[in-house]
């Protein structure tokens, strides 16, 4: 018997590439999130929470999402951090 020894190439999983109605998806239900969210920030409840939830849905698929999300969490915890020395 005769081994082969053959080298194959690394295979490479293909590049996921978001379909239109993948978007389209994702941006309906980030922005309907951020919709139920906004009336609930005065109130008592986790206003907020449920915004910045409908922000990190939309930052999944589109990249304008992901920097601005990550601006708001470089300011917050600056803010959480000033808050602490106080």
């Amino acid at each position: 018997m005769e081994t082969e020894n053959r080298i194959e190439p690394p295979v490479t999983p293909p590049r996921r590439r978001s379909s239109l109605a993948r978007k389209f998806g994702i941006a309906i239900v980030g922005v309907t999130v951020i919709l139920i969210g906004i009336p609930l920030i005065p109130l008592i409840g986790p206003g907020w929470l449920i915004v910045f939830t409908g922000l990190a849905i939309l930052a999944t698929e589109f990249e304008w999402a992901r920097r601005l999300r990550d601006r708001v969490r470089s300011r917050f915890r600056d803010f959480m951090g000033k808050q602490d020395r106080a």
